[in-house]
């Protein structure tokens, strides 16, 4: 049995005929295949990015996304950037002149298609995972609450456990999302009828030129699995939230049943990105599936849970054009059988 180094390896030479890393890459040649999957090969464009040698943070070339994403499938992105802090991010979005740029948290919620992704990835897996202290004030009727400034990239589940050490009540339903925050703040992610947007006080983030912006509550748009910032598209780096003072304990129990509930009914044994599609309003996703007769429906290697409908796995060897098959026959079937046409949740990138 191969290490996983080797498999990169393999992967990297059936891409670019050697196991060295190279710059980006386009044209696609014939297809090889190793290790029974299918690698599309590409040329060298022999390109080079002014930000290589200015920051301190890791630049690699042709990384392969199935190992930053939760659902384990995705093929190789062209430059793939660890930034070690906000000045490495900036220098990145600076000088990446007219390459698109992409942001990687904890890889949830994510398809990254099989060919994988053409232009910058940028991860936050080394970088802004701070949380500060909390601090503490009182409403002018008296009641305790508390401002958290947490970077973007911090766990939620980690942010979620982290209040409650300090009794603060509001997000208790969040721990069972495995996203960053970054990411939560971007879909205004959430459970059980909480949102992130309800909670959050200000959030600092990096817009693609580099410069940053702080956006108040007020100043942001939120909507089902959807935040809208008055400018263009950025990196989230740092929110605030502000949190109600509650007892400790019954927090903590709180959070308790929520992550029971979550291991009793979703498939957290198996590779998988979250909920597929959006709850259309009354009514859920699953629901609709499973009365449609779809649960345990495959595609390839790619199925739906029989735990949970509304979410897709990778059985062992699946590949984005498997999930993205079957989310296809899903949207279809339901709309056939129940005439509601499901909206996609899960976000597909790449190529």
């Amino acid at each position: 049995m191969l290490s996983g180094p080797w498999k990169q390896r393999l992967i990297r030479y059936a891409n670019t005929g050697t196991d060295q890393q190279f710059p980006m890459r386009d044209g696609l040649n014939s297809p090889r295949t190793i290790l029974g999957r299918k690698i599309l090969q590409r040329k060298n464009m022999n390109s080079s990015f002014s930000f290589q040698n200015k920051i301190k943070g890791e630049v690699r070339y042709n990384e392969i996304m199935s190992k930053y994403t939760s659902m384990r499938i995705g093929g190789p992105a062209d430059v793939f950037v660890l930034p070690e802090s906000l000045r490495d991010l900036q220098i990145i979005l600076k000088h990446r002149g007219s390459c698109p740029v992409w942001t990687l948290g904890e890889g949830t919620n994510l398809l990254v298609r099989d060919r994988g992704i053409r232009g910058i990835v940028v991860s936050l897996k080394n970088c802004f995972k701070s949380i500060k202290r909390p601090v503490f004030y009182k409403t002018p009727d008296g009641k305790e609450r508390a401002v958290i400034q947490v970077d973007g990239g911090v766990k939620l589940s980690y942010l979620a456990k982290y209040a409650a050490r300090y009794g603060l009540t509001g997000i208790e339903s969040l721990v069972g999302i495995p996203g960053s925050v970054g990411g939560a703040v971007v879909m205004n992610a959430g459970a059980e009828g909480t949102e992130i947007g309800q909670v959050l006080r200000s959030v600092k983030r990096v817009n693609l030129d580099g410069e940053v912006e702080i956006f108040d509550k007020d100043d942001i748009t939120f909507a089902y699995r959807k935040t809208t910032f008055p400018s263009g598209d950025g990196i989230v780096i740092e929110a605030e939230l502000d949190l109600e003072k509650g007892e400790a304990s019954e927090v903590h129990r709180k959070m308790g049943d929520h992550i029971s509930r979550r291991s009793s009914t979703q498939p957290l044994t198996m590779p998988n990105s979250g909920s597929i599609f959006k709850n259309p309003k009354g009514d859920s996703a699953g629901r609709l599936i499973e009365s449609s007769g779809l649960k345990g429906c495959s595609m390839g290697g790619a199925g739906v849970s029989i735990k949970h409908a509304n979410f897709i796995v990778n059985k062992g060897n699946a590949s984005a054009k498997d999930v993205i098959k079957l989310i296809e026959h899903i949207q279809t079937v339901v709309e056939e059988k129940t005439g509601t046409k499901l909206e996609q949740e899960i976000v597909i990138i790449g190529e």
